[in-house]
This record gives structure tokens, C-alpha cells and sequence, in this order.
């Protein structure tokens, strides 16, 4: 029986287990892109968990690699796993996964830690009701990827393998080929962090935001830290 709440995936990899943020890396080194990594999840969880209070949804954690599911980082929400192959394979494993449980479900990038939660309402609110035809929702990157992605269907596994991932059009591309099933709602438009060129902007928009929960003020405190500071 499907359920009348949605669900959030946050996609996530766990730090000792395969490799992450490695163009991130390359510039300020494992250490320091792994504690990204885990400090940005952690204010993604917060603005999640926060929204989980207001709307009907239940927060999880997609995890990239299975025998990590239970790793202590992941305790707070329930895991699934990602699955097998690329991420057009993985995305499309999500969707039809948890759309045979819950009435909508919305991807969250864990890279994207300036999210706010109004921004999440309105995907939220805009996913609840059922649309004819179907209404998506997308929040796009300013690197042309899309750090949040919303739909109450399942999409196949051929649509998400024909969008290439990780370049300038992806978001643009995976736009047009939602067109011709329905209308696409963008969300405003954030910087997720791939490079160290991604900070200040990441920075600036953590400064921007009207109220920062305690995740996201620790995350800013920790970025303009004297420790890091001379790496952005």
C-alpha cells in the first residue's frame, strides 16, 4: 500500500569506504573534502529533519555503498542503498524504490548544504496533490547539475541513462526530456560544491540565508575557520 507522506533521499558516500569529492580533494586534500563532505550532509540532515517536523515525509539516507547502510554516520535516518551501475542506474533504482511506498519523492544532493528550508517547502507543496499531467520539480546548480530533483511517478531507466551526467547541460538536458511528460517547476538556483572554486560562492549563500540552522552555522564557522580559510 502506498503511503500518502513522501519521501527525501539524500545521496550520500561514506568517508573510508570508496572515494568522494575527489576533484575537491585534489585541491585541499582527503582529510579536509571527506570533513566536507560529512559537515555539509550533516546541515542537508538538519534542514531535512526540520521539514520532516512541518510536512509529511520521511527523511532516509541513499547510500552509495551497500555494506555502509549501517555505518554510525547514517544513524539518524533509515538507509537504502543506491544500487548498482551509474548514477542514471542508481537514480532511476531510488525512484522506483520508493515510489512503491510513498506518494512523491525528492532527491537531495548532500553537496548543497546552503539549501534552505523554504526552498524545500516549495518543492514539498508542490509534489503533495496529484497534477495531470505529472508536475516535476528541480532545483538546478549554478555548474548546470541540479543539487534537488521531485516527482510522484516513476521515470524509466532509459530516461535517466539518456542524461549525461557531471557536465554544464545535464540539468538543462534532463529538463527537456521531463517536458515532454509533464511541466517542470525550477527552484532557485544554489551552488553545489564539485571544486574549490565552488566555496566563496558556497560561502556567500550560507551568509545569504535568512536563518541558519545549527548545522549550517557550524559548517560556515568551520569553512571561514583559520585552518581553512587559506585553502578557498
Amino acid at each position: 500500500m502506498v503511503s500518502r507522506q513522501g519521501a527525501i533521499a539524500v545521496f550520500v558516500k561514506t568517508p573510508g569506504y570508496s572515494p568522494l569529492k575527489t576533484r575537491l580533494a585534489a585541491d585541499i586534500g582527503q582529510q579536509s573534502a571527506e570533513q566536507f563532505h560529512t559537515r555539509s550532509a550533516r546541515a542537508v540532515q538538519a534542514v531535512v529533519a526540520a521539514v520532516s517536523k512541518e510536512r509529511q515525509v520521511v527523511p532516509c539516507w541513499a547510500v552509495a555503498e551497500p555494506t555502509a547502510c549501517d555505518a554510525p554516520l547514517w544513524n539518524d535516518f533509515t538507509t537504502i542503498p543506491q544500487g548498482a551501475g551509474g548514477l542514471g542506474d542508481r537514480l532511476a533504482h531510488i525512484n522506483q524504490s520508493l515510489l512503491e511506498q510513498h506518494a512523491f519523492v525528492i532527491f537531495l544532493g548532500a553537496d548543497a548544504p546552503q539549501l534552505s528550508k523554504e526552498i524545500l517547502l516549495e518543492a514539498i507543496d508542490l509534489l503533495d496533490q496529484p497534477a495531470e499531467p505529472p508536475r516535476f520539480v528541480l532545483g538546478p546548480a549554478a555548474d548546470g547539475g541540479f543539487y534537488l530533483f521531485g516527482t510522484r511517478v516513476c521515470l524509466d531507466e532509459q530516461l535517466w541513462n539518456s542524461v549525461p551526467y557531471s557536465v554544464n547541460e545535464t540539468s538543462s538536458v534532463l529538463c527537456e526530456r521531463l517536458q515532454l511528460l509533464g511541466a517542470v517547476h525550477q527552484l532557485s538556483r544554489l551552488t553545489d560544491v564539485d571544486t574549490v572554486t565552488d566555496l566563496p560562492a558556497l560561502i556567500q549563500e550560507l551568509l545569504q540565508l535568512e536563518t541558519r540552522l545549527p548545522a549550517q552555522q557550524q559548517l560556515l564557522e568551520w569553512l571561514q575557520g583559520d585552518d581553512f580559510s587559506g585553502k578557498v
